[in-house]
């Protein structure tokens, strides 16, 4: 069962909810890519990781990205709690 609080944060701490998370991606990462294989794209190629180091290239994925044109959007913060 998931509990969920409402916690109040000053706007310096939400901003650094996006650095968090991306560290916290990083160590997650990391730790799999120790322990079993690992499928990921880098540089546009799609690789293959294994536990002892050794990367091998599966696909290049140069032909599958598209641009997209940006729009200049301004996003407004709606809530001044986040649910954790």
């Amino acid at each position: 069962m998931t509990a969920f609080t409402i916690m109040q944060m000053s706007i310096q701490e939400e901003d650094h909810l996006p650095d968090l998370a991306v560290q916290a991606f990083r160590n997650a990462f990391k730790q799999a890519s120790e322990c079993s294989e690992v499928v990921y794209v880098k540089d546009r190629q799609l690789l293959k990781r294994f536990p002892n180091g050794e990367i091998k290239v599966l696909q290049d994925l140069s032909t599958s990205y598209q641009s997209l044109a940006t729009s200049q959007r301004i996003f407004k913060r709606k809530k001044k709690s986040v649910t954790v």
